[in-house]
């Protein structure tokens, strides 16, 4: 049987009232309506559907899926590996630490709660993601996405966009497909760039920032920067340090506004 089929014929239809429901310990699935229910699953992994209204859904012990729907909700995980369904920039999620490994579905802009893991973003509109201080995974969608990982060591993601990444930990990944549109990160640490990125800014106070075979842009801050191109056609701009400025193989563009300014290239490297 489909999902959809599953839920035709094992959910709990509750009614269009503010109902509140508490379930024992199977695999329930659970469907409020129109008001603003409160529903708990207990045990089991249950998959719990608030409707409209302003929904308190609690998942209990075991691997949940907590859906609030179109309403302000509050989704209360627990034991095991929860997924929540966000919709709604005012939904509130709450998670113990060490309950599981938890996931967002987030159809809006979205910092992830306290506790939880990872973040995907759904739909087809331009919004954001921001993780928290554990070890995320964050993944866009097929629009413009900003993803920042925050404080961990963190993976991120991005789809078929032009996609902004905020790097701050050496340990962070950029996963970029080919074609997967011009893509930028913005570090505050010394970096590389990753395969299929092509542009770089400097943040803060970081010092280098160096590029890959693309035709990268890269972009430094007020330090006193060294910025190195690699391989393609490259753009480097140091920003207002003195700053050091190696193109590499390619044609590349160097923007100067120090005098302190120090340009290198190595003969037969481009025009």
């Amino acid at each position: 049987m489909t999902p959809a089929q599953l839920f035709a014929a094992y959910a709990i239809n509750l009614t269009d009232g503010a109902d509140s429901q508490t379930f024992g310990a199977g695999p329930d699935i659970v469907a409020g309506g129109l008001g603003n229910d409160t529903i708990n699953g207990g045990g089991g992994n249950d998959s719990l559907y608030g409707g409209a209204g302003d929904d308190n859904l609690i998942g209990g012990a075991g691997n949940d899926l907590l859906d609030g729907g179109t309403g302000n909700d509050v989704l209360t995980g627990s034991d095991g590996d929860d997924t929540y369904i966000v919709d709604n920039t005012g939904d509130i999620i709450i998670e113990s630490s060490s309950a599981g490994t938890d996931s967002v579905q987030s159809s809006v802009t979205y910092t992830l709660a306290a506790n939880v893991e990872n973040l995907t973003l759904t739909g087809t509109s331009a919004i954001n993601g921001t993780g928290n201080a554990l070890n995320n995974v964050i993944t866009g969608n097929s629009a413009n996405n900003i993803l920042s990982g925050g404080l961990g060591v963190d993976t991120m993601i991005g789809g078929t966009g032009d996609d902004t990444y905020v790097v701050d930990n050496s340990g962070d990944v950029i996963i970029e497909n080919a074609a997967g549109g011009t893509d930028t990160v913005q570090s505050s640490i010394d970096y590389t760039l990753g395969t299929n990125v092509e542009n770089l800014t400097m943040t803060g106070t970081s010092g280098w920032g160096t590029g890959n075979a693309l035709n990268n842009v890269i972009i430094g801050n007020s330090a006193a920067n060294n910025l190195t191109g690699n391989a393609g056609d490259d753009t480097l701009d140091g920003g207002a340090g003195a700053d050091t400025m190696n193109g590499g193989a390619g044609n590349d563009t160097y923007v100067v506004d120090n005098t302190g300014d120090v340009i290198t290239e190595n003969a037969n490297e481009g025009t």
